[in-house]
């Protein structure tokens, strides 16, 4: 039986020449890449969507190239907006564009096609790519063996953005930021402060060279943690307010995560009731009520999960452990043990809470558990912190748990 005409991909011929009708922006005498237009795309949506976040419908060189293969004939309302406009076109017939009959599994087509070998959009395209693989070493292998490979990239990218095309370079720029805010995160893991720092006013330097309000958020937010690790929760507190300034042009988790981070600074302050009232907010925006982002991406982590966890970790701070303890409790299970730090983290704060509640025999029970988690998660930062938890149940050794927690932390290098 023959195919609807509707189920059969054909590629879009009046949407390309439309592009090719369009000069490049930076390149003279030669068309729009697909990357130009990418980018025409996205400042579209910013002044169509003014002073709402449509980050989630920025779009690259991948998606324009699906829709002129004609894999993808109707896009969001928003993009379609934003495609006439670039392109000149009154309707979206005028583009070739329209609803399909065919359903969701007959439209399913590959979304990573990889760009032309050679080419600066491969090279951008293999970067991205590169970092993703590299979130994922850190998961799976510990951020010691994660660093290695992001301290090789960054000294790869460092020189690009001055061969790199005009055009491609604020894509390039914002790869180098991206890749020093994930070396600021490893150095922390691994309880270098200042290496930590160094990498995040990198990043934040990047970020500014191109007025991205995605990265210069992120690497702020990771500032704020870094000032509240090192224990200047005033500092954090205002790093992370400034994060918060860019809040409207953040995705969703990232919006969470930012209020995470700013709950738990006040928190270290006294704040205690605006703490609480950040983390309801917070909830808003878990990156489990907005999904679709890639494993990896900022904020991809904080889910309505994580965001107890940190409740936890304030009603501790506001000294009410037993509290902190039952938050806890309930959102465990919602932590996937595949994020080893996360589930580490969140053990030893309700460890914390037992010691804070006069129980040290369940404080040492519950480090046991976060223990071995945190030394396969590579995380120093975490096992330098299950060390002053054992200091602070050390006169309890005449209990069988104290006394098997502390002889277990001796075999552990920090």
């Amino acid at each position: 039986m023959p195919r609807h005409p509707d189920t059969t991909i054909s590629p879009n011929s009046v949407l390309s020449a439309a592009r090719h009708r369009l000069p490049s922006p930076m390149r003279p005498d030669q068309c729009m890449s697909r990357s130009e237009l990418a980018e025409a795309i996205n400042a579209a949506l910013d002044r169509i969507c003014s002073g709402r976040d449509v980050a989630a419908h920025y779009v690259d060189f991948r998606w324009v190239g699906k829709l002129e293969r004609g894999e993808h004939r109707w896009p969001s309302e928003a993009r379609r907006a934003a495609l006439r406009q670039v392109l000149g076109a009154a309707t979206d017939a005028d583009l070739d564009l329209y609803s399909p009959r065919r359903s969701d599994a007959i439209c399913a087509v590959d979304e990573t096609a990889e760009p032309r070998p050679g080419s600066w959009d491969e090279v951008i395209y293999l970067l991205r790519e590169q970092w993703h693989l590299l979130v994922q070493n850190d998961k799976m292998f510990g951020p010691e063996y994660a660093l290695l490979g992001v301290t090789r990239q960054l000294a790869a990218i460092e020189n690009l953005p001055n061969k790199a095309p005009q055009a491609l370079r604020p894509a390039v720029i914002r790869l180098a930021a991206q890749y020093a805010e994930s070396a600021a995160w490893l150095h922390q893991s691994l309880n270098d402060h200042a290496a930590g720092h160094r990498r995040t006013q990198q990043a934040l330097a990047w970020a500014g060279q191109i007025t991205d309000p995605t990265m210069t958020a992120w690497a702020t937010y990771r500032s704020s943690q870094q000032w509240l690790t090192s224990g200047y929760p005033g500092q954090a507190v205002e790093q992370a307010e400034a994060a918060l300034l860019h809040d409207q042009k953040l995705p969703g988790p990232m919006r969470a995560a930012l209020r995470v981070q700013h709950a738990h600074s006040l928190a270290a302050t006294g704040e205690h009731h605006t703490a609480m009232r950040l983390l309801d907010a917070a909830h808003r925006w878990a990156a489990d009520r907005h999904p679709g982002k890639p494993e990896g991406e900022h904020g991809s982590y904080c889910t309505s999960g994580y965001i107890e966890v940190h409740r936890g970790a304030c009603l501790r701070l506001a000294q009410r452990p037993q509290e902190a303890i039952g938050v806890i409790d309930e959102a465990l299970p919602a932590i996937p043990r595949r994020h080893r730090q996360d589930f580490a983290s969140a053990l030893l704060d309700k460890a914390m809470a037992h010691a804070a509640a006069n129980q040290p025999d369940q404080a040492a029970a519950t480090a046991r558990h976060a223990l071995p988690i945190a030394r396969q998660a590579g995380s120093r930062r975490l096992l330098q912190q299950l060390a002053h938890l054992g200091t602070a149940v050390n006169g309890h050794q005449q209990l069988p748990e104290v006394r098997a927690f502390l002889d277990e932390l001796k075999e552990t290098t920090i």
